[in-house]
């Protein structure tokens, strides 16, 4: 995309004719190449799921009267931008069509626990307990919302009242700070 970006996003927000049409012309292959991304990350490679993200994105961006649309301002590259957007929602979608095995499912709870496996977990949750307990309690509580609570993106960022679109990179951060505490 070019300099008119900001341009042609806000003659987008102002309904001009035409606008819509030339965003949507000139968006797809940056939304389309963010959607591959993830989409490979799920090693997913159907044409039709790469044009749901596709028309998903845009349903995004127009969503509460163009909210998102509007909050492009114009100091990162709309490509990238764009890009970003495509990648969230494939993942998001991809979530609900695959949803992640509850934790439940790896760590059973049986009436009679195998040797040691009563160990090995309380074990685990003392690790676990102690890496929260060296981490910013705003990540505890983003991990927990995100993974016990099965929040949406939407609902963490209301409830750590944060911007809608940190929440992903946050948690990524988060995850990341768990698992190097956890090796």
């Amino acid at each position: 995309m070019s300099a008119g970006d900001l341009d042609l996003v806000r003659r987008c927000v102002a309904r001009e004719t035409g606008a819509w049409e030339e965003f949507v012309r000139r968006s797809r292959p940056a939304i389309l190449r963010g959607a591959a991304t993830a989409l490979r990350k799920f090693r997913v490679a159907d044409r039709d799921t790469l044009e749901d993200v596709h028309q998903q994105v845009f349903t995004e961006l127009l969503r509460e009267g163009g909210r998102v649309l509007q909050s492009y301002r114009g100091k990162s590259d709309l490509e990238g931008w764009l890009a970003v957007i495509a990648l969230r929602t494939a993942y998001h979608l991809l979530r609900k069509r695959m949803p992640e095995t509850e934790l439940a499912e790896f760590m059973p709870e049986t009436a009679t626990p195998a040797p040691g496996e009563r160990a090995e977990r309380t074990e685990f949750l003392d690790r676990l307990q102690g890496a929260f307990g060296k981490m910013d309690a705003q990540d505890v509580k983003l991990l927990r919302l995100s993974f016990y609570e099965k929040k949406t993106y939407k609902e963490i960022a209301e409830a750590l009242k944060i911007p809608l679109n940190s929440v992903s990179p946050t948690l990524i951060r988060a995850k990341e700070k768990l698992k190097r505490l956890l090796e």
